[in-house]
């Protein structure tokens, strides 16, 4: 079964406009920019994952088909924009599956303006693929597109290892109802995983296990290292998830509480034998399918889903109620695994919860779609004003600046090339001593040198080295120190890159 021409289509334009934010100033931050340096070492075939974040195999494979064009850099900034940009079209169209065009810009708008997730997109950190992969497994298996769906969840597991025990269960309750050529399917599709997560970095570092260890060495100020880590865990989830989409949540799990049944029609009796029955949107699914919420229906509305499991989804109607419940149980489920992980001692950066906002964020939009299909026109007005107005104020208050800082990283960038070779060129710095540089642009340097990650360090003990020296958030950055240093002159000095050295006897750079 191919896909539909419309998502097709919604594809194109999200490539295309991601190709056409190049025009901008663009560069990446620092896990994609060692995700860039290990594709170009992989398609020379020397691959070093010594030092450097932890592995992500979907990146890396992107990077490495575009490494001999010279395009990797470019190649994962249109595709790492390209899922910042389709996943709120994603989860406007998973919402309005379930509760109408509403429900699907509640969830798309506040997703879309949130400055984390601005900011993470434009520097191409891979959550806005991973959003967009996760989003998509479930509106691809909503729609009866398993194919698409699988493809998907595989997508995300090999971006994140949070996605694992999901697309483990999901395989799971679908390999308990498929037949034995459709099982070894799945289970070639799971061996896929550790293979791609665990043998690159036994080529690259020698231990199987780097990535894991890596991410229980946090930087400082990760959750991890704080008293009680899984409370700064909800405290991020909670400042990350737009409050007025609680509100409407809360707001409509008291309407449907409080609501009571009304006793059934004669129109809603059961049809007759010879009787043609209802179109789904003959009719709005949302409010007949919800009811009110009892005590068993939730519980009601998870079995019906687990029987659901291996029977072509696009042939049921829509139920809001699971749908909802789906969406926001997984963000939850995704939030407790990123707390125990936290709580054993993996960094719990801000971004890991990003997915689990987007899931709930989806759940809630479909509970406020519900509600507002309850609200008399004047009602609708003033409640889509308020949500729209509160979602958009931390945007207009705060992305302006973190726009300077990620066009500042961007110019930067840019400029670096030009320093080098202002200096006397890559070979005669190398030529000059061992090269030093702010710990978050280690890749950067790296990658405009031609070395690995691990040739360039951010804290030398003594000469002779090369520095150099960021502009870093409108201020000289203060890393590398330099007080084990020797005989530093600086001999270059631009807009965004300062280099000094101390240079070996005879390798004096000349100007």
């Amino acid at each position: 079964m191919g896909m539909p021409r419309t998502p097709v289509i919604a594809a194109a334009v999200v490539f295309a406009v991601a190709l056409l934010s190049l025009i901008l100033p663009s560069t990446a931050t620092y896990d994609p920019w060692a995700w860039i340096v290990w594709g170009r070492e992989a398609y020379h075939g020397d691959l070093v994952t010594a030092t450097g974040p932890s592995w992500k195999p979907l990146p890396v494979a992107i990077t490495t088909l575009a490494a001999p064009l010279g395009i990797a850099p470019d190649a994962w900034i249109v595709v790492g924009r390209a899922g910042a940009l389709g996943a709120p079209l994603i989860a406007f169209a998973l919402a309005r599956r379930y509760a109408g065009t509403v429900a699907g810009l509640v969830a798309a708008l506040p997703l879309a303006l949130e400055p984390w997730w601005f900011r993470h997109g434009w520097l191409v950190n891979s959550e806005g693929l991973l959003v967009a992969c996760v989003l998509g497994a479930v509106l691809a298996e909503v729609h009866g597109r398993r194919g698409w769906a699988l493809a998907a969840g595989l997508g995300a597991a090999m971006l994140r290892p949070e996605a694992w025990p999901f697309l483990l269960a999901w395989v799971a309750l679908l390999a308990w109802r498929s037949g034995w050529r459709s099982r070894a399917g799945l289970a070639a599709l799971l061996a896929t995983i550790p293979v791609a997560w665990l043998v690159p970095e036994k080529i690259g570092s020698g231990d199987w296990w780097r990535a894991a260890t890596r991410a229980q060495n946090p930087d400082p100020g990760a959750a991890a290292l704080t008293d009680r880590p899984s409370l700064t865990i909800l405290e991020d989830f909670l400042r990350m998830s737009p409050w007025p989409i609680w509100v409407g949540l809360g707001a409509a799990i008291v309407l449907l509480v409080l609501r009571r049944r009304a006793p059934a029609s004669p129109e809603a009796t059961p049809a007759s034998p010879g009787s043609t029955p209802a179109s789904p949107e003959a009719t709005p699914a949302a409010p007949a399918a919800v009811g009110p919420v009892a005590a068993v229906g939730p519980v009601a509305a998870v079995g019906r889903f687990l029987r659901a499991v291996g029977d072509p989804p696009a042939v049921r109607p829509p139920d809001p109620l699971s749908g909802g419940l789906l969406t926001t149980g997984l963000g939850l489920a995704w939030f407790l695994l990123v707390a125990a992980m936290t709580e054993a001692g993996y960094s719990g950066n801000e971004r890991y919860l990003i997915p689990a906002v987007a899931l709930v964020l989806v759940g809630a939009a479909i509970a406020v779609g519900v509600l507002w299909q309850r609200l008399p026109p004047v009602g609708t007005l003033a409640v889509g004003a308020l949500l729209v107005g509160l979602t958009a104020g931390p945007a207009i208050a705060q992305v302006p600046d973190d726009a300077s800082r990620v066009i500042a990283e961007a110019r930067a960038m840019e400029d670096l090339p030009h320093a080098i070779e202002a200096a006397g060129g890559a070979d005669a710095l190398e030529r000059c001593g061992a090269p030093f540089t702010n710990r978050f642009f280690v890749p950067q340097v790296a990658w405009q040198l031609d070395l690995h990650a691990e040739q360039v360090g951010f804290q030398p003990r003594g000469g002779p080295v090369v520095l150099f020296r960021p502009w870093r958030y409108y201020r000289w950055s203060r890393e590398p120190e330099t007080t084990t240093v020797q005989g530093l002159r600086t001999v270059v000095r631009t807009r965004w890159w300062q280099i000094e050295v101390s240079c070996r006897p005879g390798a004096e750079l000349r100007r």
